[in-house]
């Protein structure tokens, strides 16, 4: 019984921790279109969580060299000397990094995005769409 009991609790972790990758997945391909709206966008990220949960869209291309990207996700700092926007995915590296335009955090248990309007602007981008309502013009 207890052996019944540890593989459906398993079985259930797996198809939870899938869920919250599909939402992943369509929360940061969200964001990322409603930077670059109309055109693939190329991807530089480190993170092969990131490369997992990105790899099948149809939006993103995943790319090798930071100078080739449109765009950052991740928390490597040795991209700093690449001088693209990046999302983060904790909120602390979000205020401290200039060039973070958007951060991607999980929150008690609920998904949290915000956009910077003015590391947005000191790129020369905006921010289209539904996900408007997320831009701030506070840093914080």
């Amino acid at each position: 019984m207890k052996t019944v009991f540890l593989l459906f609790s398993l079985l259930l972790s797996n198809i939870v921790f899938a869920s919250d990758k599909g939402w992943e997945q369509l929360i940061l391909e969200k964001m990322v279109q409603s930077i670059y709206a109309g055109k693939e966008i190329r991807v530089y990220t480190v993170d092969e969580s990131i490369e997992r949960t990105l790899g099948n869209s149809f939006y993103i291309n995943l790319v090798k060299n930071c100078n080739q990207c449109d765009i950052i996700i991740g928390e490597n700092r040795e991209e700093n000397s690449c001088k693209k926007p990046k999302i983060v995915l904790k909120y602390r590296n979000y205020l401290n990094d200039k060039s973070a335009v958007g951060v991607f955090f999980w929150q008690k248990g609920r998904p949290t995005i915000r956009f910077s309007s003015e590391k947005l602007k000191g790129f020369g981008l905006h921010i289209n769409g539904e996900l408007s309502k997320f831009v701030t013009t506070k840093n914080n």
